[in-house]
């Protein structure tokens, strides 16, 4: 193993320092483990301690329970205190109208951040190697991305690390097999069928192949250049930022673009993930009159009062009133991190109704509200009789109480009209009349660091 590789990346980084408690997000998987076998080559004369991590993401039947078996006993092996949990991502997934990839992301740095707490760790560190790096470079190229999406992924953020992020896949194998230590293989990174492997396993080897043997090195020093382009933002950005709060007087003075690198590398700051909508949202958000709020992530909400934009916890924030957009009929509204659109139809149009459709009566030129949930809220939802409170409907529903208040409500004249993507009101639902489609769509983010 090079471990001077490790040591100028820690040298110039501070990844590790001495007497760190450091949890691995141990997935049993080759890099994982090559990346516990170089922390255990300096645990001794840095004074670290050492915990494994692990999700059941219960996504490959008895390969997922085999990968955590292999863990907890490699733990017992090596005397290195092990934790486990298995989730249903695909449920999670569901519950929180989220892609499985979302959701093994958001369930695992929610583990992670939990466990740091709880073991009063210092440091989380991921397995991320210089092949992900390029690969992801290549993923967010293709899909579009901002300049600081091209710098892929980060050495280190708040307290996650990743220490082999200069190390070359085939060096990782190598290592590995030369020195008989054991992983696990997770047969689905060679389906190719999935965006990323295809990217892996055809279009990175026939680049190589066909038009530059040393593409991999060329990309990594693009993404260093590029890097440092986006430490000039960063150290732009403490010009505009106290206290983590955004003065928007200040932003307000620069160009367009500028505001938007800003914008990206403050949401970035909170581990916000950030694609080209959720700038622009951000973006329109500065210009607004008096105070707003919208959609951050899981964790968190972006506030803007008069001349501030701050990012506030959840828990820290009550909802209100402020959390209102107008809908015209036909038209569409961003609204947090949702999409709702209002469609005129003909009655031959209507298709069968999907879980994120309403359709329903209404006219030309009808406005529409949407907000977040008030106290008292009732409406009259299809296929239940009498009236029901809102707060009923999402226990009914198995809403997670955190969830509640990011779930659109869109009413007409003060009355509910749909809450989006659970449950219309029948009241405005005439099975033969029908002149308008609802649509709730969750806009796309773009991960900036999960693995």
């Amino acid at each position: 193993m090079d471990l001077k590789k490790f040591e100028r990346l820690n040298s110039e980084k501070k990844l590790i320092e001495y007497g760190d408690r450091i949890i691995i997000a141990m997935s049993g998987g080759p890099d994982s483990v090559f990346l516990y076998n170089l922390l255990k080559k300096i645990k001794d004369k840095m004074d670290l301690r050492i915990y494994f991590a692990h999700i059941n993401h219960g996504l490959r039947g008895k390969d997922s329970d085999g990968d955590e078996k292999f863990v907890i006993k490699l733990g017992e092996s090596e005397k290195v205190p092990a934790y486990t949990k298995k989730v249903d991502i695909k449920e999670y997934a569901k519950l929180h109208g989220l892609s499985e990839e979302e959701a093994g992301r958001e369930v695992r740095y929610g583990f992670f951040r939990e466990l740091k707490d709880r073991l009063g760790a210092t440091k989380v560190a991921l397995a991320h190697n210089e092949d992900d790096l390029v690969e992801t470079f290549m993923f967010r190229l293709i899909r579009g991305t901002s300049f600081k999406g091209l710098e892929g992924i980060p050495v280190v953020r708040e307290f996650f690390i990743r220490p082999v992020l200069s190390y070359r896949k085939e060096d990782i194998l190598k290592y590995l097999d030369e020195n008989k230590i054991g992983y696990c293989i997770d047969k689905t990174n060679f389906e190719n069928i999935y965006t990323r492997n295809k990217i892996r396993l055809d279009l990175i080897p026939s680049i190589e192949k066909e038009y530059n043997i040393n593409f991999k090195e060329k990309i990594i020093n693009l993404i260093s250049d590029i890097g440092e382009f986006n430490g000039i933002i960063n150290s732009n950005l403490k010009k505009y930022t106290k206290n983590d709060i955004l003065d928007v007087r200040e932003l307000k003075k620069e160009e367009k673009f500028i505001q938007r690198t800003i914008i990206s590398e403050y949401l970035q700051k909170f581990d916000i993930s950030v694609n080209r909508n959720k700038i622009l949202e951000v973006q329109k958000l500065i210009y607004a009159d008096g105070s707003k709020e919208i959609y951050g992530n899981y964790r968190y909400r972006i506030k803007k009062t008069y001349d501030i934009l701050e990012v506030v916890e959840v828990e820290k924030i009550k909802f209100n009133d402020q959390l209102i957009e107008k809908l015209t009929v036909p038209g569409s509204v961003l609204w947090n991190n949702y999409k709702i659109s209002a469609e005129l139809i003909n009655e031959d149009q209507k298709s069968k109704e999907g879980k994120n459709e309403f359709y329903c009566k209404l006219r030309k030129d009808d406005i529409l509200t949407v907000r977040s949930r008030k106290n008292g809220d009732k409406f009259y939802p299809v296929g239940m009789h009498g009236r029901k409170r809102l707060k009923d409907l999402f226990i009914d529903s198995k809403v997670p109480k955190e969830e509640r208040d990011f779930i659109p409500i869109i009413t007409n004249l003060d009355e509910i009209l749909w809450v989006g993507g659970i449950r219309g009101d029948r009241r405005f639902e005439d099975l033969k009349k029908n002149t308008a489609k609802l649509k709730i769509e969750k806009i796309e983010e773009v991960d900036f660091g999960g693995k």
